[in-house]
């Protein structure tokens, strides 16, 4: 692997944790740079946290455990020289526990002794800001408040993302209620003792977040409007408790099983999940990580107690690592759509060309990104057999080629999954069926009618276009729409549901090829999408719209 051309372009990151010690190798070689596609990572249990305060009295870092941890760190050193990760671009950081350690200054000499790393001990409000573009990093809009859980704190900030790749953000509150330090706290306490816990955890993030977050009005004017704030969350924690939350979905199983990108409403991230009784071995949650669950649970109680009011929570993977890369990133990187940017590699020679033709037969309101990553994806399993095909594009956001994509949503996953699934235009095989009703439901009715619509446009787009090469000499079809107001389209979530009797979406197809084949490519083309409109294909609360394709022929303009 040490000649590999990316190899310069390798980052290599340590981060020593409260809870654990984590460790990744990426790729930000053109064009992953967005995505920042970890190609190696690690984590050691070594609880540092643990380890000083497994008694009374707090305790230097044993020198077992540091000899632990040095051993770890060997290892990662001669696995980045295995990949080729360059010297210069390897970075070691530490957080809380290391910060706050007695016999600190021994460690950090003794790694630098031993593997000639310097040790970059972050601050708390450095932690916070990188914790927080971190979640910056796996997130595309981001308008709120961004919380990260770690073994030893908690850290609060408001952060604005804007389109152009800037990240605002105001300063990092941090408080000493990482999920480690409140489960020692809580073994320590009595019930009432719980209790006044929660009270003086709750008062201090009301006080955050009235003065000490420094919150803009213009957040605090579209918290109004959105009847409270979205909330952003990251740390092991609240992944867990995410996972938890996901596991108690009515839509199960649960189709995704990602954390990043997954959504909830107020009421769901506040509900109690102590009934029926947590099964942990089922969810994915370690045993050091159920053990914190009644501290999670305390914070997360605390938050309400702190009369916040919470519009939208969404769980993120980034953290400190993830932040320090995406904060090297220019702003034109941190712009670019992670959708896009996760499918640009397997974009087809013209594929703009192409996009142009998706989007004239689309709705405007339908997101661009969708369209340029369907086109991006539209001959990417040509190589796979016929009989698994169909299976391999619905799966490939979840368990194929985009599962490792930085940055994508529960939904974004779930719309490319269903489009690319139509595209192919054949059943669905049997043991896919209840995962493509459960990938529908987090799409809901009226979106997973519109993904099917443009897998069938995209589809008669490259049957035209086997090779996804469209010359100038060479068109050979124009395609115009016509389609309802956009608040009867039923895109965005609130809009008016689709199945007006008295609109449709029309299609009007112009042949420009004088070759006889087209029409024939053509007409079954527009059999297609009229067949796609008729109620049968609707989907089952009858949402979906009539649609009319016409074919004439014409010339090119």
């Amino acid at each position: 692997m040490g000649s590999n051309t990316a190899a310069p372009h390798y980052q290599a990151l340590v981060d020593i944790g409260s809870n654990g010690v984590r460790f990744s190798i990426s790729d930000l070689s053109p064009p992953n740079s967005r995505s920042m596609p970890t190609i190696y990572q690690d984590r050691s249990g070594i609880s540092l946290y643990d380890a000083q305060n497994s008694s009374e009295a707090k305790a230097p870092i044993p020198t077992a455990i540091i000899e632990d941890l040095l051993a770890a760190l060997l290892r990662f050193k001669r696995t980045c020289q295995d990949f080729g990760v360059p010297d210069s671009n390897i970075r070691v950081v530490a957080t809380e526990a290391t910060r706050n350690a007695i016999n600190r200054d021994d460690l950090l000499n003794q790694i630098g002794q031993r593997t000639g790393w310097k040790v970059q001990l972050l601050a708390k409000e450095e932690e916070g800001r990188l914790g927080a573009m971190g979640i910056a990093s796996s997130i595309d809009h981001i308008e709120g408040i961004c919380m990260d859980m770690g073994g030893g704190s908690v850290q609060l900030t408001w952060v604005i993302k804007k389109p152009n790749g800037e990240v605002n953000m105001g300063p990092s509150v941090s408080f000493p209620y990482g999920a480690a330090a409140l489960i020692s706290e809580l073994s320590k306490l009595g019930s009432q003792e719980h209790d006044d816990l929660q009270g003086s955890i709750a008062i201090k993030l009301k006080t955050a977040l009235e003065k000490d977050l420094q919150i803009p009005s213009s957040l605090l004017e579209a918290a109004k409007r959105s009847d409270g704030f979205d909330i952003y969350l990251s740390g092991g924690g609240f992944r867990g408790w995410g996972f938890l939350l996901m596991s108690h979905e009515k839509n199960q199983p649960y189709p995704i099983p990602i954390i990043n990108g997954y959504s909830v409403s107020s009421s769901t991230f506040f509900s109690d999940l102590s009934e029926p009784p947590i099964d942990i071995a089922s969810h994915r949650i370690s045993s050091r990580r159920e053990s914190q669950i009644p501290a999670v649970q305390l914070l997360i109680r605390a938050l309400s107690q702190s009369q916040m009011d919470v519009s939208s929570v969404t769980f993120a993977q980034g953290g400190v690592r993830e932040g320090l890369l995406y904060d090297g990133l220019s702003s034109s990187i941190r712009a670019q759509s992670s959708l896009v940017a996760a499918t640009l590699p397997y974009a087809p020679p013209s594929a703009a060309a192409l996009i142009s033709l998706l989007r004239d037969a689309t709705p405007d309101c339908i997101d661009h990104e969708l369209l340029t990553s369907t086109v991006n994806l539209l001959y990417v399993h040509g190589p796979v057999p016929k009989d698994i095909r169909v299976s391999a594009a619905l799966r490939s956001t979840t368990t194929g080629i985009l599962a490792s994509a930085n940055g994508l949503s529960h939904r974004d996953r779930a719309l490319l999954a269903l489009v690319l699934c139509e595209r192919w235009g054949v059943g669905v095989p049997n043991a896919d069926i209840e995962f493509l009703f459960n990938i529908t439901r987090i799409c809901g009715p009226s979106m997973s009618w519109w993904a099917k619509y443009i897998g069938r446009v995209a589809q008669g787009i490259a049957n035209l276009y086997p090779a996804g090469v469209i010359r100038d000499e060479d068109k050979k079809v124009a395609l115009e729409a016509m389609f309802p107001p956009a608040k009867r389209l039923g895109w965005d979530k609130g809009s008016e549901a689709l199945g007006s009797q008295t609109e449709s979406c029309q299609v009007k197809m112009t042949i420009l090829s004088s070759e006889v084949e087209v029409a024939g490519l053509v007409n079954e083309w527009a059999k297609d999408l009229t067949k796609l409109g008729k109620k049968k294909h609707w989907n089952r609360d009858l949402s979906g719209l009539p649609v009319s394709a016409e074919v004439t022929r014409g010339k090119i303009t």
